[in-house]
């Protein structure tokens, strides 16, 4: 009974003792017990450091979610113009406590202090690092790589060194497999979610965002579609492939100058790209361009003189703009198999005399 009240009483002490201390100096004492190996010393510390903090902290965190349900005009408009600001030091107590309770072997409430430290500030490169490392060593390996690949990014050289001998670039290969199998199945969404997780564990493949890109231009998030190309485009920026993927996604978000822009870098560096013509084409009549149309599926017909498409493209292009040889195009079509340029061929009548 003596035992247990000589140990409240000096429970009692040290947390007065702490409360009697200011804020950086209880953080000081935390962070010089942690680089001893005091892990019991420094939780304590942080511990109280975290109470002192608790109301600022809270106030904070409250201040933050409202901003992130404000619409751009609110924002602009509230106390905040500028933008949320991080406030790194109240983090530091959380990331502490964590690293205390680390090195005291409990790796879940560490890593719920991880969490905290990172929901406090969200650039905390050494939190999200330690998160890394406790959810690989819970066997979480995708999302521990997922974050050190992020610290690595902040510029952190523990992670760095963490990511490349966990093998977690090569992770990223397994989530394309997965997403390859979900697209090939026509789960876009599904597919979409792991081409991401790709791009997060390594960003630096392009294969990721094309194939995340594809995702969703079938689910019709065309924006999403043409940022995924950019940053595919910034990584490699001498591929035609991409420009072509890229005015893919203009045309089918009916941004046809965009699109035209896209195609024409095509054949300027691909003078014989078949498809960049017909595609190009497509573009103009979008624009009501149908003389530019013509051109572009003249010169598909150049490239591939026995293609049916590109006469019958062409012949619905010349009837737009008033052209009789559209009815020439539309024949030649039938007779390369174009079943659809049929009933167009037979409503041909005998053009009219030109005019002198």
């Amino acid at each position: 009974m003596k035992l247990k009240k000589l140990l409240s009483a000096s429970l009692i002490f040290a947390a007065c003792t702490a409360f009697a201390q200011d804020l950086p100096t209880i953080i000081k004492n935390g962070q010089t017990k942690l680089a001893a190996s005091d892990f019991q010393g420094a939780e304590q510390d942080f511990a109280a450091a975290i109470r002192l903090n608790d109301g600022v902290t809270t106030a904070y965190l409250d201040k933050m979610k409202k901003y992130g349900t404000m619409n751009e005009f609110q924002r602009t408009t509230s106390d905040m113009p500028d933008g949320f600001i991080y406030n790194h030091d109240l983090a530091v107590p959380y990331y502490g406590h964590g690293a205390a309770l680390q090195g005291l072997g409990k790796q879940d409430d560490a890593l719920a202090d991880f969490e905290k430290a990172i929901t406090i500030d969200p650039k905390y490169a050494d939190a999200i690092c330690e998160r890394g490392v406790a959810l690989i060593a819970k066997g979480v390996k995708d999302k521990g790589c997922m974050d050190l690949r992020k610290a690595k990014v902040l510029g952190n050289e523990k992670a760095k060194t963490l990511y490349d001998n966990n093998a977690c670039s090569g992770m990223s290969t397994t989530f394309i497999n997965s997403g390859d199998s979900k697209f090939a199945s026509k789960d876009y969404a599904g597919a979409a979610a792991d081409y991401t997780a790709a791009i997060q564990l390594n960003s630096d493949s392009i294969d990721g965002y094309l194939k995340r890109a594809q995702c969703n231009v079938f689910l019709k998030k065309y924006d999403k579609a043409i940022t995924d190309y950019n940053k595919a485009f910034k990584i490699k920026p001498d591929t035609v492939h991409i420009l072509y993927l890229r005015g893919l996604a203009y045309s089918a978000a009916a941004n046809y100058k965009l699109a035209f822009d896209d195609f024409s870098k095509v054949v300027h560096t691909d003078p014989n790209n078949y498809d960049a013509f017909m595609q190009r084409g497509a573009a103009c009549e979008g624009m009501d361009n149908f003389k530019s149309a013509t051109y572009d599926y003249s010169e598909a017909i150049r490239i591939k003189p026995k293609d049916g498409i590109a006469y019958y493209k062409r012949g619905l292009a010349n009837q737009d703009a008033k052209d009789n040889s559209a009815c020439k195009d539309f024949k030649i079509a039938v007779s390369l198999g174009i079943d659809d340029a049929k009933i167009l061929a037979d409503g041909c009548g005998v053009p009219p005399p030109e005019k002198k």
